[in-house]
């Protein structure tokens, strides 16, 4: 047997006072934008009202704040920067009470061991100024200065004390647009101060005083004040602000929606799902609103003291902010009017028309904008039909109201059917009023239908898909399965049905347990019928709370409705396109739109003809 030697250890001994505040100091600063983010925290603490930033060369070369705020005297200033020096608390127990931005006295402290640093400040009283010089860490000189009321803090030369952290700095663009993303964080939740950022001498951003819808279209030039609307709510022990944008108004990511907490940027998944849930509804997949909430919280029931830069939190009643938030969204999204919206759909100059881009992709007039401003549908719906099929497919749509079958042979005649608009003439149907006129359908996908001065296109499978949803949404009334549908699970999707069990059985959905990971769907409503495998399987994998019913019945929806490239009876268009019309929610369940609006006047100016 060879027994190898161990090495000797190294024996145990305290760290400088030195390299102990750099390894403090490089938790709490780790780039320019942290600088920005500090010493912003200490003005808005400090009461001002007028809060300027200054950034050179990404930040790396200069990073200066001024503010107007309260100040300190003399005495403060020699001890601001000391480890663990803080004005904010005193005691354990104010852990649990704060109301400020900073607290942890960490932040000067990092700031001036990693940089060259001068600080000036004068309070109201004070006759004159004071000015501390301190460079990585070491006091040079403290001395009286001139400058009006408030502070500057001038930090130079940022990590020259840390060569090695300078290797890590992105270009200095990136360290900019970084500084300017903390800026805009800050002065959001601020929307009453003013606020200024400055690059290289140049100002980039000015912020004046106002309201937060303001301040929200101030700091972000792509979202329009007529695309959002301010929501106000409250429950036990918070109250929330949403500034949330109609569904018109998306991006490809989730940058935009953003979550504050005490006017503390965090980031909290839990509550960003709650808004994604509630425009989940109204939005196509793979696109985001435009949604900034704003949570007043009691301070006993969150916890900022998890995370070197307060970027997380611990909140007591997670559950019940999101659900309110959720219900706040769905409701304003419910009321704001989303339907028979017309779409201008062509491009037009913004010389001529007095129109805008819109940011979703899509030009809007303003003359089509109603009360609020509600924008223009996204096209989201990319049909598999191939126009150049020699006939169609062999089997058509026709909706249970429908008493009329399609007939095969009339179907090239029923693509110029031209039908009288009040009255449409279908043998037995002749009595039934539409108020518009079917002309059609194209592309095996899309009902062509004039009303008014408008021509709608109308997506037959969203619209059929909606009406399906409704219809499941309303029968909740179960029936007795004469065979129970047995599906065995695995350990962890026994844990997944035995909650979501509970969640369905308002539904009218009963499924119970048979064994160890056995379970049985014993009862469904009428509808269902024929979705088991497919009920089954979101049972077993929803782990989302609250989501499950919807993805239940979105699901069967889009496999019971008319598909992209099936023909469809011109009688049963009609009748799609009628309760399509009437519809509370003019999209599919999965967000898409039901129909494009193009008014006579776009259409006419698309194609260059005068009206």
């Amino acid at each position: 047997m060879v027994v190898e030697e161990s090495s000797p250890g190294r024996a145990v001994r305290i760290l400088r006072d030195s390299v102990a505040r750099r390894i403090a100091a490089g938790e709490v600063i780790d780039r320019p934008a942290s600088v920005v983010r500090e010493l912003l925290d200490n003005a808005i603490d400090a009461g001002a009202s007028e809060i300027a930033v200054y950034i050179e060369e990404g930040g790396v070369g200069r990073v200066r704040v001024v503010d107007n705020g309260c100040g300190m005297t003399d005495e403060d200033l020699r001890l601001c920067c000391l480890p663990h020096a803080t004005s904010k608390i005193e005691t354990e127990e104010d852990l649990y009470r704060i109301t400020s931005l900073g607290f942890r006295g960490e932040a000067l402290a990092s700031i001036v061991t990693v940089a060259r640093c001068e600080i000036i400040s004068r309070t109201r009283e004070a006759p004159v100024s004071h000015k501390i010089v301190i460079h990585g860490g070491e006091q040079l000189s403290f001395e009286s200065s001139k400058g009006n009321r408030g502070t500057v803090v001038d930090a130079a030369d940022l990590f020259y004390a840390i060569p090695a952290r300078r290797r890590f700095m992105k270009t200095s663009a990136s360290e900019t647009a970084q500084c300017r993303s903390v800026f805009l964080e800050r002065a959001l939740a601020f929307p009453e101060i003013s606020f200024k950022f400055f690059t290289d001498g140049d100002m980039k951003v000015f912020l004046p005083a106002g309201d937060i819808l303001s301040r929200i279209c101030a700091a972000y030039s792509e979202v329009d004040k007529r695309m959002l609307c301010l929501q106000t709510g409250k429950g036990e022990g918070f109250s929330l602000s949403i500034a949330a944008a109609f569904p018109g108004l998306s991006r490809r990511d989730r940058r935009y929606i953003q979550i504050y907490v005490n006017r503390r940027r965090i980031w909290e998944y839990a509550l960003s799902q709650g808004v994604e849930y509630a425009y989940s509804s109204y939005m196509p997949g793979g696109v985001y609103p435009f949604c900034f909430v704003f949570v007043d919280l009691d301070p006993d029931r969150v916890d900022f003291n998890i995370h070197p830069a307060k970027k997380e939190a611990k909140i007591k009643n997670l559950v019940d902010i999101r659900q309110r938030i959720t219900d706040i969204l769905e409701s304003f999204l419910r009321q704001s009017g989303l339907r028979n919206r017309p779409v201008d759909i062509f491009p037009v100059e913004q010389e001529a028309t007095g129109s805008r881009p819109g940011a979703a992709g899509l030009p809007f007039a303003e003359n089509i904008l109603p009360p609020g401003y509600q924008p223009g549908y996204r096209p989201g719906y990319q049909p598999g039909y191939q126009p150049g099929r020699e006939s169609p497919p062999e089997h058509s749509w026709t909706p249970p109201w429908t008493v009329r079958p399609w007939n095969r042979a009339s179907t090239a005649a029923s693509q110029d059917l031209v039908l009288a608009e009040a009255a449409p003439s279908f043998g037995a149907s002749a009595e039934k009023k539409y108020d518009f006129v079917y002309r059609g359908q194209v592309f095996g996908l899309f009902l062509i239908a004039e009303r008014g001065a408008n021509l709608y296109l109308v997506d037959q499978h969203a619209a059929h898909e909606r009406v399906i949803y409704e219809t499941l949404i309303a029968d909740t009334l179960p029936q007795p399965l004469l065979i129970p549908g047995e599906f065995e699970t695995t350990e962890e999707e026994d844990a997944l049905a035995a909650r979501n069990a509970e969640e369905i059985a308002p539904l009218g959905i009963k499924i119970e347990r048979r064994g160890a990971r056995m379970w049985a769907i014993t009862a469904l409503p009428e509808s269902y019928r024929g979705g088991e495998e497919d009920i089954i399987q979101s049972v077993i994998s929803c782990r989302g709370a609250g989501s499950l019913q919807k993805e239940i019945f979105a699901n069967l929806a889009c496999k019971k409705a008319i598909k992209d490239g099936s023909p469809i009876d011109p009688l049963a268009a009609c009748e799609l396109i009628k309760t399509a019309f009437s519809l509370e929610n003019p999209r599919c369940p999965h967000g898409r739109p039901l129909w494009f609006e193009i008014s006579r006047e776009a259409l006419f100016r698309g194609v260059g003809r005068l009206i």
